[in-house]
């Protein structure tokens, strides 16, 4: 196992972290101040949901960032995991974070939308956490993540409005920005998510927090496979194109980074204390 030191240099050629997470030797990955978050409390509430032995099932994560959640599940004995992300920062990350805690992680470069628009392959466990609101066609995205799960799906997503079940299923478009973020296209309320995975031949089965839910088919709803489908590009106004490979805005990626330097020295002053 690599020494922290080494390991503290490696963090540095990655910059900022998005999901801030305990490695095995102790070092975190970022101080999980926003727009970070810590992704170990979103895993509490899906882990009663989740079978302790994965043993021979197949798993996919959609917008898996830096690979919490994907490994998570390879240390539950998962068979194979793909993880996809349009990020190629964040695919690094989820790289170097698997080989700490080794275990081994397929990383597909892709835009979700059109991963689940090009892919027929159907997997045991779905994760589609925290991507739900950043996608311009979520509809269409979760309709292809049901039909790909065979066991069950899970489900976190931002949502706006009162806690009330009472109140009909909305989404509301974000034209530009939503909390300073350009990669935030639709928010959804409380009622909206259960409806739309109902919606998508799935039946909700727990909802331990107003943002996750976890589903399982409820009925089959197949797929139409049509040849040469052309997907458009999108994007806010002056911003980055989609679908395709990413890279985080340079001027906000230097902000962050600058600001993930510094806790790294805190944790590298910590080693030498």
């Amino acid at each position: 196992m690599a020494s922290r030191n080494a390991v503290l240099d490696e963090l540095e050629t990655l910059g900022w972290w998005y999901q801030s997470f305990q490695l095995p030797d102790g070092t975190w990955t970022g101080d999980g101040a926003e727009p970070a978050y810590f992704p170990h409390l979103r895993w509490e509430c899906i882990e009663p949901f989740v079978p302790a032995d994965l043993s021979g099932c197949t798993v996919l994560d959609l917008g898996g960032n830096s690979g919490y959640f994907s490994i998570r599940m390879k240390l539950r004995g998962a068979a194979r995991c793909v993880l996809v992300d349009a990020y190629d920062q964040f695919l690094r990350q989820a790289d170097f974070a698997a080989r700490q805690f080794g275990v081994e992680i397929e990383m597909v470069n892709d835009d979700a939308h059109t991963y689940c628009l090009t892919h027929a392959e159907r997997f045991d466990y779905v994760l589609l956490l925290g991507l739900l609101y950043h996608l311009k066609y979520p509809g269409i995205v979760l309709d292809r993540a049901a039909e790909m799960t065979r066991r069950r799906l899970y489900l976190a997503s931002a949502v706006i409005g009162p806690e009330d079940a009472d109140v009909p299923p909305q989404l509301t478009f974000v034209e530009e920005l939503y909390r300073g973020d350009p990669t935030n296209w639709w928010l959804p309320n409380f009622s909206a998510l259960p409806a739309m995975m109902r919606s998508a031949g799935l039946r909700v089965i727990g909802r331990p927090h107003p943002h996750v839910l976890i589903a399982e088919p409820e009925r089959y709803l197949g797929k139409t496979a049509i040849g040469n489908l052309v997907f458009p590009k999108y994007g806010k106004r002056d911003g980055a194109v989609h679908p395709g490979p990413q890279q985080v805005d340079a001027q906000l990626w230097s902000g962050l980074c600058a600001r993930a330097a510094a806790f790294r020295r805190e944790q590298r002053a910590k080693t030498l204390d």
